[in-house]
Order: C-alpha cells, then sequence, then structure tokens
C-alpha cells in the first residue's frame, strides 16, 4: 500500500473497532496486500526481527555502500522487534544493531530512522543520536575507545535541493575547511528517498544496490508487478515479510502505529491551506512561513496548480 492507503485501511480498522467489528476477519480480507514499507512500526517488524538480520545487512550494506571486508556480515539486533509490542519509544532510533569485526576492529553500531516530515528538529534529534550513542560507548572510569558509528536516515524530504545536490545519497563526517576528514568512526548517512522517486529518470542508469532497493520497496508500496525482482533472494524474502498477513490487527491498532500516519493528515489538511493562499496570490515564501510547508513543497504545488489551470 501507498502511504494514504495505508492510513486508510487504519482508519478502516478503527471504524470497524468502534463499531465493535471482527477486526481479524478485516485483515483477513486483505492478506494479500502489502503494508506501507516506510511506516516506522512495519518498519521495525521487518527488518527488526531476529529472522531477517541478513535482509537488515543488506539493506545496510546498500545504504552505507560496503563492500568486501567492510560488510556488515554478524549484525546483532539491540532494539529487535518484540512480538505483541510496537517495541519503541519516539525517544530512541526505529532501529539500532550492533556488528562484531572479531576484536582487531571496533565494533559497528547502526542507528536508522525513517522521517516522512521536513521538521527543523530532525537534524537536531540526529546529531542528539550521535551524541547519546557515542556517550554509551564509554565506561565509566575507562578510556574513551570508540566504535564506529553510522546513522542512517531515510527520509521523505531534501536535506540537499535538487539544484545545489544531484545525489540522493550523502556521507555527513568532521572535515575541516581544506574538506580533509578529521575522524572517520562517525559518519551521518543520509537517504534521500523522495528525491530518488521523484527524479525517477535522472536516476535510471543508477544500478548500486540501494537503487535496487528503493525501486524494490516503490514496487510493493504500489503493489505493482515485482517479477523484476523475484530472482534476487533477498527481495523475495522482502516480499514474504511486508504482506498484511503477517501483522495482526492488534499489532496495528496499537496507539504507536496509529499515530505515525496522522502526521499525513495534519500535512494534507497544510497543503489545503497552502492551496487557498495561493490561489488568492499570497507570495510562495509567505505560504511556506504561515503553514510551515517548506519552500520547495510551495513552489512545487504552485506549478502543479498552474499545469492544471493551462489544461482546463
Amino acid at each position: 500500500m501507498t502511504r494514504k492507503e495505508f492510513a486508510k485501511f487504519i482508519d478502516k480498522l478503527k471504524e470497524a473497532e468502534n463499531r465493535g467489528d471482527d477486526l481479524d476477519a478485516i485483515v483477513k480480507e486483505h492478506e494479500n496486500e502489502n503494508v506501507y514499507v516506510y511506516n516506522d512500526a512495519c518498519f521495525k517488524k521487518i527488518f527488526a526481527s531476529e529472522k531477517n538480520t541478513a535482509l537488515t545487512a543488506d539493506l545496510v550494506n546498500a545504504a552505507l555502500d560496503l563492500h568486501g571486508d567492510d560488510r556488515i556480515e554478524n549484525p546483532q539486533l539491540v532494539n529487535p522487534f518484540i512480538p505483541g509490542e510496537v517495541g519503541y519509544r519516539n525517544s530512541e532510533p526505529d532501529l539500532l544493531l550492533t556488528n562484531e569485526r572479531g576484536g582487531k576492529r571496533p565494533r559497528d553500531r547502526i542507528s536508522i530512522e525513517i522521517q516522512h516530515e521536513d521538521r527543523t528538529l530532525f537534524k537536531n534529534r540526529v546529531v542528539l543520536y550521535v551524541a547519546r550513542l557515542t556517550s554509551n560507548m564509554v565506561k565509566k572510569n575507562e578510556p574513551p575507545v570508540l566504535e564506529n558509528l553510522n546513522l542512517l536516515a531515510f527520509q521523505f524530504f531534501n536535506a540537499f535541493p535538487w539544484k545545489k545536490s544531484r545525489k540522493y545519497r550523502h556521507t555527513v563526517q568532521l572535515h575541516n575547511q581544506d574538506m580533509q576528514l578529521y575522524f572517520d568512526k562517525q559518519a551521518i548517512t543520509i537517504v534521500e528517498v523522495q528525491k530518488f522517486y521523484h527524479h525517477v529518470e535522472a536516476f535510471a542508469d543508477d544500478h548500486s544496490r540501494l537503487a535496487q532497493w528503493l525501486r524494490a520497496i516503490d514496487t510493493l508500496n504500489r503493489g505493482a508487478d515485482f517479477s523484476e525482482f523475484a530472482n534476487d533472494p533477498v527481495f523475495r524474502v522482502l516480499q514474504n515479510e511486508v504482506k498484511l498477513c503477517n501483522f495482526s490487527s492488534r499489532y496495528l491498532m496499537m496507539e504507536g502505529m496509529n499515530m505515525v500516519d496522522m502526521a499525513l493528515e495534519r500535512f494534507e489538511a497544510k497543503v489545503e491551506v497552502a492551496k487557498n493562499l495561493l490561489r488568492d496570490g499570497d507570495p510562495a515564501e509567505r505560504v511556506a512561513r504561515n503553514t510551515g510547508i517548506p519552500l520547495y513543497t510551495v513552489l512545487d504545488l504552485k506549478k502543479k496548480m498552474r499545469r492544471r489551470r493551462a489544461t482546463r
């Protein structure tokens, strides 16, 4: 399901619950449909399950562009999915794992975040996670020997605008003014998911493993023909894990699941306000300021409204 479709399905379950209907029967009707993979709770159930660590490792290696001896081979889940629970709070990463390297090299810590809304506080939260995870590596009264830390953020807004960067994957590390790397044990990797999907033609020749992952997830979310990925054993596992039959009605109705897509409703309400302001002739900058919608989104909205008027 797309994000909108999944939000509507959750609403359908909520309405059925209020009527006292059989929720399991409703889920059963849709058991062969796919959940929205980028939903926080769905993502956690799929990628933080002990049985799917090979799946998780493949995604992490693709996103961090790790090859050869640098690959994550034996991930251990720090906050695994617990059957019957959402298993996370807003104050901790969506997914946290470690990877041992046999003692000769520092252990890896990988934190994974999914973020849909363009909030100014998200950057603060990412830096806070880096600081907190780094602090947790140091034991009291012992020398500060740090492990490798990778914070991986899949986000649906641009950290770096298209006009300034035609890349959808970015690695942020500590450099000096001459762009010389100062400290190599910490990295923030940002994957701009929406940029990749929005500029599909620009990335048509990108055959990297990360690009394959993004295309496979998008295909599953849209419920489109998956035959292009059917011969890949990793993606075959993914195809099975995203089926709604793997998710109980109780899990789907948990508060953590319901809260995730309320943000979509709030955003759509803001978009309607923005449309009205643009129709009234307000400049895009003022609309962005008054609605809290990113300026590039308002400009894109203005363009679409112009195109619609031109085709009438």
